[in-house]
């Protein structure tokens, strides 16, 4: 006698039944779990990525306001002195702060300029008028090796390029505290005599280096902005004085070396993941405003003696980096070869996405405007 319907309907499911539906449940999950993995690991790709953008993008922003305003010093027009280094405008008694070997104290430049400088003072006048100096890694390390330097500076990366910048800051301080500038605190600052009356003593244009504290920088720092004497005439502008390094380290990261109050250097990691920095100098050697050659550091035929006197006759800079991503891209292999100034430049075929940034960025002050 067979089973009724409403029986059948009570049997329930069989032992095979439900070992299918605990198959086909299984078979499901895996399925979810694997596309929940896959998205988590292409969202941690899309992160590095972003990252390794963002990261790129600020470094080369970062080094661009730099190079554009190097040279820079304020209302100081620093006069080109060719073979003569007679600090132009720079007056010894107007330089103070403890003496180096009889001389008055000056900023520390760390890199020279290659322009013979004989004394700190020297130095200083050749760094006004050579404000931008470059070359490879190993000739930083070289150059920083000096007692005073060589604390400051983490190892740098042999094959890449460093570049020295000197400037004024380009916001005016108040010793009274009234700007939005940072306080004068114990840093170098300069500021330029707007007296140009024919009977004073100074003929105007003078520029003063003080290393001095809040507390006696309205003493010290006091010349006129016009007028001399006159009641109306007010404080010439107070800029910081401005000494930065930028180079790429043995842990490729991009580092900056900035003089700080005590006139010593301190170091900042910048950027993580820069494998490669290379400059191409835009030279304008006829005086018309165009450059007429290009060169970098790593060329052959451009000497150590052609190079130091080319600085002063850059207009321009083609820059490049190579950043890397934090993490390795499963599945992913840098096969790419990517060209720079000078070199061209491979990997191991690891597993680390790149990124190649350029830009070319003028320089208007260091050679002057000659348009």
């Amino acid at each position: 006698m067979g089973l009724s319907i409403a029986q059948q309907r009570d049997r329930g499911f069989s032992l095979i039944e439900l070992m299918i539906a605990l198959a086909l449940g299984l078979i499901i999950l895996l399925g979810v779990t694997d596309l929940f993995v896959e998205s988590s690991r292409t969202q941690g790709d899309v992160s590095r990525a972003s990252r390794q953008l963002e990261n790129s993008l600020f470094a080369l922003d970062l080094l661009a306001g730099e190079l554009a305003l190097v040279g820079y010093w304020g209302e100081a027009d620093y006069p080109v002195v060719a073979d003569d280094p007679n600090f132009g405008p720079l007056r010894l008694d107007e330089m103070a702060g403890e003496t180096v070997a009889g001389y008055p104290a000056v900023p520390l430049l760390c890199v020279g300029t290659g322009k013979q400088g004989r004394n700190p003072r020297v130095e200083l006048g050749w760094a006004m008028e050579y404000p931008l100096v470059s070359g490879l890694g190993v000739d930083l390390e070289v150059a920083m090796s000096s007692a005073a330097c060589d604390s400051a500076i983490s190892s740098p990366k042999d094959t890449e390029e460093f570049v020295a910048i000197r400037r004024a800051s380009t916001c005016a301080a108040d010793p009274s505290g009234g700007s939005d500038c940072p306080p004068i605190g114990n840093f170098f600052h300069l500021q330029t005599n707007g007296c140009y009356e024919p009977n004073a003593n100074l003929s105007g244009g003078e520029i003063k280096l003080h290393r001095v504290t809040d507390a006696d920088a309205d003493a010290v720092l006091n010349y006129r902005d016009f007028g001399c004497g006159s009641a109306s005439s007010e404080r010439a502008p107070i800029y910081r004085y401005v000494s930065r390094i930028y180079y790429v380290n043995q842990r490729d990261e991009l580092v900056r070396l900035e003089l700080a109050d005590s006139n010593t250097y301190r170091e900042s990691v910048l950027v993580e993941g820069v494998e490669a920095l290379r400059f191409e100098w835009l030279i304008d050697r006829t005086s018309d405003g165009d450059y007429d050659l290009i060169r970098s550091v790593a060329d052959d035929d451009w000497s150590e003696e052609a190079r130091t006197n080319d600085w002063q006759n850059v207009v321009g800079v083609n820059m490049s980096m190579i950043v890397r991503s934090s993490a390795p891209q499963t599945g992913y292999h840098d096969t790419n070869i990517y060209q720079l100034p000078g070199q061209t430049w491979t990997n191991n075929k690891d597993q680390h996405p790149r990124i190649l940034r350029s830009r070319t960025v003028e320089l208007i002050n260091v050679a002057g405007r000659r348009r």
